[in-house]
Protein backbone atom coordinates (compact mmCIF):
# COMPACT_ATOMS: atom_id res chain seq x y z
CA UNK A 1 0.00 0.00 0.00
CA UNK A 2 3.31 2.00 1.17
CA UNK A 3 4.65 1.34 -2.91
CA UNK A 4 0.79 2.23 -4.07
CA UNK A 5 0.66 5.94 -2.44
CA UNK A 6 4.47 6.76 -3.27
CA UNK A 7 3.70 5.98 -7.14
CA UNK A 8 0.59 7.90 -6.78
CA UNK A 9 1.90 10.82 -5.15
CA UNK A 10 4.63 11.17 -7.85
CA UNK A 11 2.04 10.70 -10.65
CA UNK A 12 0.02 13.45 -8.83
CA UNK A 13 2.87 15.87 -8.37
CA UNK A 14 4.09 15.41 -11.94
CA UNK A 15 0.62 16.37 -13.08
CA UNK A 16 0.47 19.43 -11.12
CA UNK A 17 3.40 20.65 -12.66
CA UNK A 18 2.86 20.03 -16.26
CA UNK A 19 -0.43 21.67 -15.56
CA UNK A 20 1.42 24.66 -14.11
CA UNK A 21 4.08 24.92 -16.83
CA UNK A 22 1.45 24.46 -19.93
CA UNK A 23 -0.91 27.55 -17.76
CA UNK A 24 2.52 29.73 -17.29
CA UNK A 25 3.08 28.87 -21.06
CA UNK A 26 -0.39 29.56 -22.28
CA UNK A 27 -0.67 33.05 -20.32
CA UNK A 28 2.98 34.30 -21.87
CA UNK A 29 2.08 32.53 -25.25
CA UNK A 30 -1.51 34.35 -25.21
CA UNK A 31 -0.33 37.60 -24.58
CA UNK A 32 1.99 37.60 -27.51
CA UNK A 33 -0.74 36.17 -29.97
CA UNK A 34 -3.52 39.07 -28.71
CA UNK A 35 -0.55 41.74 -29.68
CA UNK A 36 0.24 39.77 -33.26
CA UNK A 37 -3.06 39.39 -33.56
CA UNK A 38 -4.76 43.05 -33.02
CA UNK A 39 -1.53 44.45 -34.95
CA UNK A 40 -3.04 42.39 -38.20
CA UNK A 41 -6.57 43.76 -37.84
CA UNK A 42 -5.50 47.37 -37.32
CA UNK A 43 -3.06 47.16 -40.27
CA UNK A 44 -5.53 45.10 -42.28
CA UNK A 45 -9.17 47.07 -41.84
CA UNK A 46 -8.10 50.29 -42.91
CA UNK A 47 -6.48 48.92 -46.22
CA UNK A 48 -8.90 46.88 -47.27
CA UNK A 49 -11.70 49.70 -46.35
CA UNK A 50 -9.64 52.61 -47.45
CA UNK A 51 -10.45 52.26 -51.19
CA UNK A 52 -12.63 48.76 -50.56
CA UNK A 53 -9.82 46.62 -52.23
CA UNK A 54 -10.84 43.39 -52.70
CA UNK A 55 -7.52 41.98 -53.39
CA UNK A 56 -6.29 43.43 -50.20
CA UNK A 57 -9.02 41.41 -48.87
CA UNK A 58 -7.61 37.97 -50.55
CA UNK A 59 -4.22 38.67 -50.33
CA UNK A 60 -5.17 38.03 -46.49
CA UNK A 61 -8.10 35.58 -46.70
CA UNK A 62 -8.06 31.71 -45.95
CA UNK A 63 -8.06 29.89 -49.06
CA UNK A 64 -11.54 28.57 -46.98
CA UNK A 65 -12.54 32.30 -47.34
CA UNK A 66 -11.43 32.48 -51.01
CA UNK A 67 -13.34 29.12 -51.69
CA UNK A 68 -16.46 30.64 -49.86
CA UNK A 69 -16.85 33.30 -51.97
CA UNK A 70 -16.47 34.36 -55.08
CA UNK A 71 -14.08 37.32 -56.33
CA UNK A 72 -17.30 38.43 -57.90
CA UNK A 73 -19.05 38.22 -55.13
CA UNK A 74 -16.50 39.97 -52.84
CA UNK A 75 -16.19 42.76 -55.44
CA UNK A 76 -20.60 42.69 -55.71
CA UNK A 77 -20.37 43.15 -52.11
CA UNK A 78 -17.58 45.59 -51.78
CA UNK A 79 -19.65 47.60 -54.62
CA UNK A 80 -22.27 48.09 -52.37
CA UNK A 81 -20.43 48.83 -48.97
CA UNK A 82 -18.03 51.42 -51.10
CA UNK A 83 -21.45 53.55 -51.11
CA UNK A 84 -19.98 54.32 -47.51
CA UNK A 85 -17.68 56.74 -49.28
CA UNK A 86 -13.91 57.09 -48.34
CA UNK A 87 -12.11 55.78 -44.72
CA UNK A 88 -11.79 59.22 -42.39
CA UNK A 89 -11.55 57.69 -39.30
CA UNK A 90 -9.93 54.06 -38.29
CA UNK A 91 -11.61 53.66 -34.61
CA UNK A 92 -9.43 50.42 -33.84
CA UNK A 93 -10.31 46.73 -32.82
CA UNK A 94 -11.22 45.27 -29.78
CA UNK A 95 -10.47 40.69 -29.09
CA UNK A 96 -8.29 38.32 -28.51
CA UNK A 97 -6.74 35.39 -29.49
CA UNK A 98 -7.21 31.84 -28.61
CA UNK A 99 -5.31 28.70 -28.44
CA UNK A 100 -7.13 24.92 -28.48
CA UNK A 101 -5.82 21.81 -29.15
CA UNK A 102 -8.41 19.07 -30.52
CA UNK A 103 -7.25 15.12 -31.71
CA UNK A 104 -8.36 15.92 -34.77
CA UNK A 105 -6.61 19.03 -36.40
CA UNK A 106 -4.09 19.50 -33.27
CA UNK A 107 -3.08 23.10 -32.38
CA UNK A 108 -5.66 26.27 -33.87
CA UNK A 109 -5.01 29.82 -33.29
CA UNK A 110 -7.84 31.46 -34.38
CA UNK A 111 -8.42 35.57 -33.04
CA UNK A 112 -11.86 37.03 -33.20
CA UNK A 113 -12.11 40.86 -33.32
CA UNK A 114 -14.51 43.62 -33.59
CA UNK A 115 -13.21 47.44 -34.88
CA UNK A 116 -15.37 50.17 -36.09
CA UNK A 117 -14.62 52.69 -38.53
CA UNK A 118 -16.21 55.99 -39.61
CA UNK A 119 -16.40 56.59 -43.30
CA UNK A 120 -17.81 60.06 -45.23
CA UNK A 121 -21.09 58.71 -45.54
CA UNK A 122 -21.95 56.23 -42.24
CA UNK A 123 -20.02 53.86 -40.19
CA UNK A 124 -19.35 50.39 -39.94
CA UNK A 125 -18.23 47.72 -37.68
CA UNK A 126 -16.45 44.94 -38.54
CA UNK A 127 -16.32 41.55 -37.31
CA UNK A 128 -13.51 39.66 -38.21
CA UNK A 129 -12.33 35.87 -37.56
CA UNK A 130 -8.15 35.39 -37.68
CA UNK A 131 -6.52 31.92 -38.25
CA UNK A 132 -2.82 31.61 -37.94
CA UNK A 133 -1.69 29.23 -39.99
CA UNK A 134 2.14 28.40 -40.67
CA UNK A 135 3.42 31.56 -38.44
CA UNK A 136 1.12 33.94 -40.10
CA UNK A 137 -2.43 35.21 -39.26
CA UNK A 138 -5.01 35.29 -42.29
CA UNK A 139 -8.52 36.05 -42.42
CA UNK A 140 -11.32 33.34 -42.43
CA UNK A 141 -14.62 35.58 -42.00
CA UNK A 142 -14.86 39.24 -42.44
CA UNK A 143 -18.00 40.46 -42.19
CA UNK A 144 -19.64 44.27 -42.43
CA UNK A 145 -22.44 46.42 -40.74
CA UNK A 146 -23.01 49.53 -42.20
CA UNK A 147 -24.60 51.78 -40.15
CA UNK A 148 -26.72 55.33 -41.19
CA UNK A 149 -24.39 58.81 -40.91
CA UNK A 150 -26.16 60.03 -38.41
CA UNK A 151 -26.28 57.04 -35.90
CA UNK A 152 -22.89 56.51 -33.12
CA UNK A 153 -20.19 54.37 -34.10
CA UNK A 154 -20.68 51.08 -32.93
CA UNK A 155 -18.18 50.63 -29.37
CA UNK A 156 -17.32 47.58 -28.15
Amino acid sequence: MRKFLTVFGAIALAVVVLAAIGIGYAAWRGSALDRESKTFVDEAVPAISARWDKQQLLDRATPELRAAASPEQIATLFATLSRLGPLIEYRGAKGDANMAWTAGSGSVTSATYVATAHFQNGNASFRIVLLKRDGHWMIHNFHVDPAPPDSPPKRT
